[in-house]
This record gives C-alpha cells, sequence and structure tokens, in this order.
C-alpha cells in the first residue's frame, strides 16, 4: 500500500487533513554528520590507547585500545544510520480532530493524538532548526515516566509526543492553539448552558 493510501486508510468518515509533513531532511543530514564525526572523534581518541581496563563478571581483563575504537566506530555508526532512516520515513498529519505520527523502518507504525486528549503544546527551536527555520513541536497528553537515582529518589518527567524538526512550525503551532482554543470555548459554553439552566430552576 502507497504512503498515502495508508494515510487515506486510517481516516475516519468526513475526516479531512489540515496540514501534512515530515522531518526536515536537511537537519537530519546535518544530524547524521555531526554525530559521525562526534564518534570519528571519540574511536580516535580510544585508538590512541594502548590497552583499557575493566571489570567483567568481578574478573580484570583487558581490551586493546584498537579494539575498542572499533567497537566504538562500528555501533556509532549503525545507531547514527538508524536514526536517521528513522526520521528519514516519519510522517506528520493534521485533521481536523487528531495529529497523526506515521513511522517505522521495516512496519509502519501509526499514532494518533487526539485534540480533546491534548492539554498543552509548544514549540522547541535549537540552534540548527533555527537557522533552517524548523522546530520541533512537543504535545504533552499528560503522559508521564518515572525514573529513580541511585540514591532512591524518584523523579517524574513529562513524556511528549513530538513532530521532529518541522518546516513552518509556528504555522503548524497554530492548528494546536485553534484547536485547545476550540476546545476550551466548548467547555465553557456549556458549564454557562448548564448554569443557566440551574438558575431558571
Amino acid at each position: 500500500m502507497m504512503p498515502d493510501q495508508q494515510i487515506q486508510a486510517i481516516l475516519g468518515n468526513g475526516e479531512k487533513i489540515s496540514w501534512r509533513g515530515g522531518v526536515n531532511r536537511t537537519v537530519i543530514g546535518i544530524n547524521l554528520v555531526l554525530s559521525l564525526i562526534l564518534f570519528l572523534a571519540i574511536s580516535g581518541l580510544v585508538y590512541s590507547v594502548d590497552t583499557i581496563n575493566y571489570f567483567s563478571n568481578d574478573v580484570f581483563k583487558t581490551m586493546s585500545g584498537s579494539t575498542v575504537a572499533s567497537l566504538i566506530l562500528f555501533f556509532g555508526f549503525a545507531l547514527s544510520l538508524i536514526i536517521f532512516f528513522s526520521n528519514y520515513v516519519k510522517e506528520y498529519v493534521i485533521t481536523d480532530k487528531r495529529a497523526i505520527i506515521k513511522s517505522g523502518l521495516i512496519g509502519t507504525d501509526f499514532n494518533s493524538v487526539y485534540f480533546t486528549e491534548i492539554k498543552s503544546a509548544s514549540v522547541n527551536v535549537g540552534l540548527i532548526d533555527k537557522l533552517l527555520s524548523v522546530g520541533t513541536i512537543n504535545i504533552d497528553t499528560g503522559k508521564v515516566a518515572s525514573t529513580s537515582d541511585k540514591n532512591g529518589v524518584t523523579s517524574v518527567n513529562t513524556v511528549y509526543d513530538k513532530l521532529l524538526h518541522i518546516d513552518a512550525p509556528y504555522e503548524v503551532y497554530k492548528y494546536f492553539q485553534d484547536a485547545l482554543t476550540s476546545r476550551q470555548e466548548s467547555l465553557y459554553s456549556g458549564r454557562a448552558d448548564q448554569e443557566n439552566l440551574a438558575s431558571k430552576k
């Protein structure tokens, strides 16, 4: 099934697409180059070390610097390429009801974020994003993740659904703001109707 057909297949009756886009290819290309340079630099530093000592299962072992450098280079390049292609195939769609995030290197995954679930949305623009007039939209639906440090202190962090490095982020952000405003107006309108009924009684 072609990409356009995949999107159309999951739309509801009468659901209309307002915006469609993906991750800016220039940004992910720059990020790929920077990450490859970083792993090359790290592996170069490690390569200059004769031997590296480490513990494994409480046993003292050694490994040559060249071997560790090769492993860093291999896994670093593999990770960088996976991230690049994962972002390359991502697609974002905004309809009159929800935001759809399409992803997946092998299979195709869809994540729908309905406007009724959204608590807030924000735009994050990094240095590279600013130079290329792109940005990331963070969507808060109330999801959180708990982490504990070595001292047992637990911290709770918000988990955002993200539209990564999209073109014209502030224009797209307006869709979320309009949806949130409409939702608030409908809530207040319903509350006002209830108060009017209560006062008449």
